[in-house]
């Protein structure tokens, strides 16, 4: 038997590999309206959604829809923090927002790994940061308006708050 059959590569030492945990999705994948962050002086610099995250899970990734309109520059991040407080739990860059697709409206998913998942169970808000751009170069957020998708959670803007009957497009990945 060689060495990789008896499990001693990826198990413990009676050979007996153990599992992986399993990494579950939750997901809001309507989408209507492209509000636009353009990061320029009083133009919206992040968005996202604001909700309770069910007790004992570990946010592994987070995503949404976004593209770029123009040309603009400058660092995306996504930002998991909580409410009301604004304490950061979680962060990553994506990268420059020159990478984004150009497709309009968004219709890929641009994903972040978080260097280490944490345990959040508090009233969070999961945004998309930008603060490079201007007017005719902007980060294109996908949302669903005009109806809520998903009780209890809400869409919001730093400049004009919440929407309450609107939903960001977003997905996270998640350990229990």
């Amino acid at each position: 038997m060689g060495f990789l059959q008896r499990g001693f590569a990826y198990g413990n030492r009676r050979g007996f590999a153990i599992p992986l945990p399993e990494l579950l999705v939750e997901e809001q994948i309507l989408r209507n309206t492209y509000p636009g962050l353009s990061g320029q002086f009083e133009g919206i610099t992040w968005a996202g959604q604001r909700f309770w995250i069910p007790p004992n899970r570990k946010i592994a990734t987070l995503a949404f829809l976004i593209s770029k309109l123009g040309s603009p520059t400058g660092d995306v991040t996504f930002t998991i923090k909580e409410y009301p407080t604004g304490i950061i739990l979680n962060s990553k860059v994506w990268g420059d927002a020159s990478d984004l697709p150009t497709a309009f409206p968004p219709a890929e998913w641009q994903e972040v790994e978080f260097d280490s998942p944490a345990l959040i169970d508090v009233l969070a808000k999961m945004i998309c940061e930008f603060s490079g751009g201007d007017g005719g170069n902007q980060v294109v957020f996908a949302k669903q308006g005009g109806g809520s998708v998903k009780p209890d959670e809400e869409f919001e803007m730093d400049i004009e708050g919440l929407y309450p009957t609107d939903d960001a497009a977003y997905r996270y990945k998640y350990y229990e």
